[in-house]
């Protein structure tokens, strides 16, 4: 329980440093923009309000959306690789006009930043599965919303990099940055004869790692701001601190702002004279994590350990996505599975895996079962009982979604592997690890035939499918604790324990 005081004060104190600290330096001496990242909509609550057991339609809903995010993109072989790109809009069935991505939609991490002279305040949405940066203005009053006319120092250009947008340049007011930055972006303002006028306007920040995913063919934000010097290192971190609040860091990572938090919290806990029910026990200091049971003498390895430093893994698979080799899963210090490809999207608030991997996993929680269709995607185990969980990447198992009852700051039963109870007074809860059956359908590739775009027969494994087959998606429930550093020009991903 003495952990409940940290994190809030944590909270507030990484907070007040990326605020006040001069310019935080890292990897070496390259400066990094710190941006707060918050989750629209709130903490991911599958809960009805007040109870704590799960609304099953909500989360397949919920299911169906994160799932829908992976099917706008197809796999080409361009050259002599494998490379993902969007799909055709006709093709898609979606309008012409449009881009992929959705705008201020619930349940996605957002930061804010302001645009032109005077300064318009704008939501840039992440998006870990594009490459575009753009922003969007609709005849709507949803979203946030920047308007050129209103910008003294905007300069409109003639060219279109997509057929609603046009190249734009404003100024740009960034952190740490003591004056106004001129950026380019495209400017997209859908036809007022297009239903896309009607939906709301913002941004979106595509964070993805290859240029075949730009729909735009526009240069990227992080290039821009490695262009003109901002930042010295092609790279950008996640770290969230809760259910509903984060930090997005920009040319580096906060590691060395949370080291520092940490050490603040700690001072501060200890002048204090400790808690009601004793002295806090420092972080470093805490116990080994240990599997239970009869195999309790097994030792995974040591929190200090961790965090001694970042543990990189090469980005595999078709070029496009942040995709790795996870090495291992485990379960209360069993390792149950190996080798497993997994592709990283803030954005899901679930941690997918497919049917054998979902089978398996849950074979290895204690009393666990699947539902009864139609939410056979999700499965229950006992909320007194929940398991001890850690992904390897590179060699060394992270923990994720660690703590039983009354460690979760949203107070769910079960812990925080738990979406909730299965039903009022049940002593089943819902697990956070959802089977997906992405890839899993007979896919079409996209073809031409004079002139016209269809699709060809039905086949298994065509490329013009999402490639999801077999593929976990980690979602944001692993970022609470494990932080992420994304390196585009070395191809690879970085992850380290807090």
């Amino acid at each position: 329980m003495y952990l409940l005081p940290l994190l809030a004060l944590m909270s507030g104190l990484l907070s007040y440093t990326l605020a006040t600290a001069p310019a935080l330096r890292s990897p070496d001496t390259a400066p990094v923009l710190h941006f707060t990242l918050t989750r629209r909509g709130g903490k991911f609550a599958p809960t009805e309000f007040a109870r704590d057991y799960v609304n099953l339609t909500y989360l397949a809903q919920e299911l169906e959306k994160t799932e829908a995010r992976f099917n706008r993109t197809k796999r080409e072989v361009k050259g002599n690789k494998l490379v993902r790109k969007a799909k055709s809009n006709e093709v898609g069935g979606r309008d012409p006009s449009g881009l992929m991505g959705e705008l201020a939609a619930d349940g996605i991490w957002y930061a804010k930043v302001k645009i032109g002279d005077p300064p318009q305040e704008i939501e840039m949405d992440l998006n870990m599965l594009v490459s575009d940066f753009y922003v969007v203005t609709t005849t709507s009053r949803k979203g946030s919303r920047y308007d050129d006319y209103f910008s003294q120092s905007a300069q409109k250009s003639l060219d279109r990099p997509y057929p609603t947008c046009y190249q734009h340049t404003d100024l740009f007011t960034l952190p740490k940055v003591n004056d106004p930055l001129p950026l380019s972006f495209p400017y997209c303002r859908p036809s007022k004869f297009s239903r896309n006028t009607l939906g709301p306007s913002g941004s979106t920040l595509g964070l993805a790692p290859s240029e075949h995913l730009s729909q735009t063919g526009s240069i990227s934000l992080l290039k821009q701001l490695l262009d003109k010097e901002v930042i010295q290192h092609p790279i950008f971190s996640l770290m969230l601190i809760n259910g509903q609040d984060g930090v997005l860091s920009v040319g580096g990572t906060a590691a060395s702002a949370i080291e520092t938090v940490v050490s603040q919290t700690e001072n501060a806990l200890s002048q204090l004279g400790g808690t009601e029910k004793g002295d806090v026990v420092p972080v470093e200091k805490l116990p080994p994590l240990m599997k239970r049971g009869r195999h309790s003498k097994e030792i995974v390895t040591k929190r200090e350990d961790w965090e001694a430093g970042w543990v990189w893994t090469g980005v595999q698979g078709a070029e496009g996505w942040w995709q790795l080799l996870m090495r291992g899963v485990w379960v209360d210090g069993s390792k149950v599975l190996q080798n497993q490809a997994v592709v990283i999207d803030v954005n899901s608030p679930f941690i997918l895996a497919p049917p054998l991997a979902a089978k398996a996993f849950y074979a290895s929680v204690s009393g666990s079962r699947p539902l009864p269709p139609p939410f056979s995607n999700f499965y229950v185990f006992p909320c007194l009982n929940p398991p001890t969980l850690h992904f390897e990447f590179s060699g060394t198992p992270f923990p994720f979604m660690q703590g039983g009852r009354g460690a979760e700051w949203s107070g769910i039963p079960g812990g925080r592997f738990s979406l909730g109870r299965l039903e009022a007074g049940s002593g089943y809860c819902v697990g956070a690890v959802v089977e997906t059956r992405m890839g899993i359908r007979e896919e079409r590739d996209e073809v031409v035939h004079e002139g016209k775009r269809g699709r060809s027969a039905p086949s298994r494994g065509g490329l013009g499918g999402n490639g999801m087959r077999d593929v976990w998606v980690i979602g944001e429930g692993f970022f609470r604790g494990v932080g992420g550093v994304f390196d585009f020009k070395e191809h690879r991903v970085g992850f380290r324990a807090y």
